[in-house]
């Protein structure tokens, strides 16, 4: 039983509904709900090989004022047997704030690695290398938990301790890898989706405190969910951090409104249908389905090897779909993995070709003194060319694309303008 210390807290106003909290009391909001006048599309990019995997994360700020995301890859766990070839990845939404989401990425692999069950894994595979039995992947599992827990009251330490008293809080969605299975250990509405050859995707659960196991804890610690959220304010029924939520004397972590203990999913790795495992916050699947994440990352698979590419492009989509959150996608490919197939790729060139072409029509039609942004152009091409689009996103699929041939008529009519500009410069030089 976890008896960390508590804190009190009500709900005095509600205001916005778009976002993780309404507005709550005595609490600053660090510019929860603020959006920027545009997005900020610029990506963070990091890529690599983990013992015959690939993986690649993307992150992007997006519509929101700050970045509150936070995400870990640990290509081995451990620099020694059994954890040598074990990978961990993690993707952590913040939300009221990043330091909790940050401390999450910086701390939870050792944490985990600190606990009694740990030790006791590495004994046993130590032992029989190898051999992940019934009692070692239950004792993950209860490691698992417990560094959760544990991690939990080491934040509420430095949350009680902080001067700039930020009451943030994060969700979590990892996945240890080894060479035999894939562990995911879920918090909150960050997701993991694996895809697998002519199976259905499979999907971690969201943690939302209309769920009846999520409502009847949340009842039973003198709380409600009132408009779908926990005391009508915050959307995640399981967090890190978010202590205001979890202060009813007597009542262990695990039972108050908010709950730090993870849901774990074990699956016994396949090399013959593993094809990719995706780990991303909501801003992602808010408006992307299993379903549509997975197509879509297929069809960019079968077209390009550059994984940062296909998770950037996963990225642009949302933000054209509609999303404004920060988002963070990790894609992990395995063996099964859809490979690039010439023949889509000529048909992407294709599809390519068709919208550009298109595009350069708008041009005359509208006259290059128009304004025209992409949403204008999505607009126009509409049902045109949404046949050829990519699976899972439409048009979508093609928002990065048009961004660049945007980008490049402004080029160009810069280039044209001082071009004319120059001419007359020179004349009023000369008569002086």
């Amino acid at each position: 039983m976890y008896s960390c210390g508590i804190r009190y807290f009500f709900v005095v106003e509600i205001i916005d509904t778009s976002d993780y909290y309404y507005k709550a009391g005595f609490v600053r909001q660090n510019s929860m709900g603020a959006f920027l006048d545009k997005p900020k599309t610029d990506k963070n990019n990091d890529q690599g090989v983990a013992h015959g995997t690939r993986y690649a994360v993307a992150s992007m700020q997006g519509w929101r004022i700050d970045m509150e995301d936070a995400h870990v890859v640990e290509i081995s766990m451990s620099n020694e047997p059994p954890f040598l070839n074990w990978s961990f990845y993690g993707v952590f939404d913040g939300h009221a704030g990043n330091k909790a989401a940050q401390h999450s990425a910086e701390n939870l692999l050792k944490t985990l690695l600190a606990t009694s069950q740990f030790a006791q894994i590495v004994q046993r595979l130590n032992r029989c290398p190898g051999v992940m039995d019934a009692t070692t992947l239950s004792l993950l599992e209860e490691g698992i938990k417990e560094g959760f827990l544990t991690l939990d009251c080491k934040l509420r330490e430095r949350h009680e301790s902080d001067e700039d008293n930020e009451r943030s809080g994060t969700t979590a969605i990892c996945a240890i890898v080894t060479p035999s299975h894939i562990i995911l250990a879920n918090l909150g509405d960050s997701r993991a989706v694996i895809s697998r050859k002519n199976q259905t995707a499979f999907g971690t659960e969201d943690h939302k405190p209309f769920l009846p196991k999520e409502r009847d804890r949340i009842v039973n610690a003198g709380g409600s969910v009132m408009i779908q959220r926990v005391n009508g304010s915050l959307a995640v029924s399981r967090a890190l951090g978010d202590f205001e939520y979890k202060a009813v004397p007597g009542l262990e972590a695990t039972k108050q409104l908010v709950s730090p203990e993870p849901d774990i999913y074990t699956i016994v790795r396949d090399q013959a249908v593993d094809e990719f495992l995706l780990l991303a916050c909501d801003g992602v699947y808010d408006v992307m389905e299993n379903t549509e994440i997975c197509s879509f990352v297929e069809s960019r698979l079968l077209v390009t090897s550059d994984l940062s590419s296909v998770a950037n492009q996963v990225l642009d989509a949302c933000l054209s779909k509609g999303s404004r959150d920060n988002m963070t996608i990790i894609l992990v490919c395995f063996d099964a993995a859809p490979k690039v197939d010439p023949l889509a790729v000529k048909k992407e060139e294709e599809w390519k070709h068709k919208i550009h072409h298109r595009i350069q029509e708008i041009f005359k039609e509208r006259g290059r003194k128009q304004y025209l942004d992409a949403e204008v152009i999505m607009r126009e091409l509409g049902a045109e060319v949404s046949d050829a689009c990519p699976a899972g996103t439409n048009i979508h699929a093609a928002r990065s694309f048009i961004d660049n041939i945007l980008a490049e008529r402004d080029a160009d009519d810069k280039e044209s303008n001082e071009r004319e500009v120059s001419p007359s410069e020179s004349a009023s030089s000369s008569e002086e």
